[in-house]
């Protein structure tokens, strides 16, 4: 491809893309009512995952919330309720891949099937790398990268979510 059609292309695409925020500035895209939606949210105890199941809890969604904190999750839970949700707080460690297993399995033949998979439970530490001790880091790996990846591809959420949405 020439550069002149290459550069025609990238103005024509951002013409089209200012075009298309500036109609959606005026005509509003219809959102999806997330009412009786059973919603999963790791991390839910403070920060991020509590602020999310609130936002559910007031849009009436059933909740399932997971923490490993189980003094948070079960207070997030208690603010939701006060909101008007069903709400179930388990606690669970994600880095731990068979209490993620046990706790889906669990939630799918006690509460149903998950709709809404918010995977928000994450590690962080204060330090920089090179002072980061070698534990911790393993950990923050298991919670923000394997952690994610065994609550999606959990058998017992993927066959609902393909069947679904797919």
């Amino acid at each position: 491809m020439s550069p002149f059609v290459g550069l025609l292309l990238f103005f024509g695409t951002l013409v089209f893309s200012y075009l298309e925020a500036f109609v959606k500035l005026f005509v509003p895209v219809k959102r999806k009512s997330v009412s009786g939606e059973l919603v999963l949210i790791t991390g839910a105890g403070h920060g991020v995952g509590r602020a999310t199941a609130l936002e559910f809890a007031r849009r009436g969604s059933r909740l399932v919330l997971w923490d490993i904190n189980k003094h948070g999750v079960e207070d997030t839970a208690a603010e939701c309720e006060r909101l008007g949700a069903t709400v179930q707080a388990f606690v669970v460690d994600c880095s731990k891949r068979e209490e993620i297993y046990s706790a889906a399995e669990k939630v799918k033949k006690d509460i149903g099937d998950v709709s809404i998979l918010v995977n928000n439970a994450g590690v962080i530490t204060a330090a920089d790398l090179l002072s980061t001790q070698d534990h911790q880091i393993e950990r923050m790996f298991e919670v923000n990268i394997l952690a994610h990846m065994w609550v999606s591809a959990t058998p017992t959420f993927v066959f609902t979510f393909l069947w679904e949405h797919f």
